[in-house]
């Protein structure tokens, strides 16, 4: 059974949690991801600067669409989340830690979601004809969309050694609830 009551935030166990690369300038975001992929190159897309102006401009388009379908985000870049546990997430990280954040008396206005990781589901070459592609949803919506198509498969993978199935895409990997939260108080929650 999926858990749809609780966001999961990944992150590096000594770094800082709630971080989200499109919050920084460009500029800044370049700096880190050079250095990160010093470390390690599965981590980090092998073109930078294309892939920073394309999260930079995936990240307008999402909360856009999110206040076309009633959303109130705050902040200008989200910081992400999965509806629910996702083993594959875990493996983009050395040590990765976990902070699970109930869904009930969190401002639901403030988070979208998406059926599968931007990087997926914005992505129209992988568009394979579901009504999920290219859109973003509010939580009572994501609810309805899982019980319609179910919660995509968690894939083992090991992201940071760059270990994936063989026979599968790579938009295979993506597949979780992803949930963009745009307001610092879920943090705090």
């Amino acid at each position: 059974m999926h858990d749809m009551k609780h966001l999961y935030h990944y992150y590096e166990k000594d770094s800082p949690p709630f971080r989200s690369i499109s919050a920084l300038r460009f500029d800044e975001a370049e700096k880190v991801l050079i250095a990160k992929r010093e470390k390690n190159e599965n981590l980090v897309h092998p073109d930078i600067k294309w892939f920073l102006e394309w999260r930079y401009s995936m990240d307008k388009v999402i909360r856009d669409k999110f206040i076309e379908i009633g959303g109130k985000p705050v902040r200008t870049a989200p910081v992400f989340f999965s509806l629910g546990e996702n083993k594959g997430i875990s493996t983009w990280f050395e040590d990765a830690d976990l902070i699970k954040i109930p869904v009930k008396g969190l401002d639901l206005d403030t988070i979208s979601f998406t059926y599968g990781d931007t990087l997926t589901v914005f992505n129209p070459k992988l568009n394979t004809g579901e009504d999920y592609w290219g859109r973003v949803f509010k939580y009572d919506e994501m609810v309805k969309l899982i019980s319609k198509y179910g919660y995509p498969e968690d894939c083992e993978y090991i992201g940071i050694k760059g270990i994936y199935p063989e026979g599968k895409p790579f938009s295979h990997y993506l597949k979780y609830i992803e949930a963009q939260v745009w307001c610092d108080s879920v943090f705090e929650a």
